[in-house]
């Protein structure tokens, strides 16, 4: 048999890092806005020739795992060179598409190696234990209840209300009375062996917006969760932002998600004088206007006169866009920047 360095018989490769088109060089996976998981598996025969194998993942639970485990990778200092066995694909709900490589042995008990396609010679380890979990689902044919199994216990159920974002509305609209992000149900997981950016806790599941007075006494709630696809995930206590964007003098905020490594998806809600909010629709943005900004959950839009304008990365042309938009009435509309 011909030699042939083979990443995994030495050091076993698992999966990629994310690396963002203008922003970190290492980006977080959001295992919601993921739709497949393509792999590409190049086995070697004994008289050295390559047979291509394609596996699909599209099982949420198996979909999660992989994520898991790429957003607990740590940085390996130097430059590597190296053979895979593996590349990989990652297809996300709106289209966009991140490629990665990715080599892994069958042999267990061994650590992971993650690398961008896009950077090679910055690797990425993964922990042995982690390692383990994938080539169980890649090398049994991504079995679900596998998937499933091996995420058991990756978080804690909890009942709400719990709260992620408290507001004071008092320099906002002159009444003492407050703006709470709340969890009512869902799941908390805590994570901090990891580099990512969004290390640390993170909450998932039901999620209401409650207005209350200095007491604490309710004054009206808002079911978040119904105007967003998927459910909402937050990892990181944080403040909403307030400005007029329609002129009518109520104050509108935004509350975001993960999108892609190049911005999140933002919904804008207004806050009416008589305790009720609601959602201002945006031409063109139905599951959110996508916004490149380090403020993953609340964005304070730049004002322009009767609406905002808003930019973001895009990869196709490797530049900045900028969109504006005017409220017409009853939704705010596209017009030129």
């Amino acid at each position: 048999m011909a030699p042939i360095r083979r990443l995994w018989l030495i050091l076993p490769v698992l999966l990629v890092v994310l690396i963002s088109g203008c922003q970190n060089a290492y980006g977080y996976i959001n295992a919601r806005w993921i739709s497949e998981i393509n792999l590409v598996y190049d086995s070697y025969e004994g008289d050295g020739a390559a047979a291509s194998v394609t596996k699909h993942f599209t099982d949420g639970a198996i979909i999660k795992t992989v994520a898991d485990a790429m957003n607990t990778s740590k940085r390996i200092p130097g430059v590597l060179d190296f053979d895979a066995d593996f590349s990989m694909e990652l297809l996300y709900g709106d289209g966009y598409k991140e490629e990665y490589i990715l080599g892994l042995g069958q042999t267990e008990g061994n650590k992971g190696l993650l690398l961008s396609a896009e950077d090679t010679e910055k690797g990425y380890s993964i922990s042995a234990e982690n390692a383990d979990k994938l080539r169980r689902l890649i090398f049994s044919r991504g079995n679900a209840a596998a998937a499933r199994s091996e995420a058991d216990g990756a978080a804690v159920e909890t009942q709400g209300p719990v709260t992620l974002s408290r507001n004071d509305l008092f320099p906002v609209t002159g009444n003492k009375e407050f703006l709470n992000l709340q969890l009512l149900q869902g799941s908390y997981h805590e994570n901090w062996s990891t580099a990512s950016p969004l290390a640390g806790r993170s909450w998932s599941g039901q999620f209401r917006l409650a207005l209350t007075n200095e007491a604490g006494e309710a004054l009206g709630t808002f079911a978040l969760s119904r105007h967003f696809p998927e459910e909402l995930s937050f990892g990181d206590l944080f403040q909403i932002q307030f400005a007029d964007y329609n002129g009518d003098g109520n104050p509108d905020f935004t509350i975001g998600q993960y999108g892609s490594g190049n911005g999140s998806l933002y919904k804008l809600f207004t806050l009416k004088a008589n305790h009720t909010i609601e959602e201002l629709p945006v031409e063109g943005a139905d599951s959110g206007l996508f916004i490149s900004s380090p403020d993953r959950y609340s964005v304070k839009l730049e004002r322009i006169d009767g609406g905002f304008r808003a930019s973001h990365y895009d990869n196709s042309v490797g530049k900045q866009i900028e969109t504006a938009y005017r409220w017409n009435g009853t939704a705010f509309q596209r017009v030129a920047p």
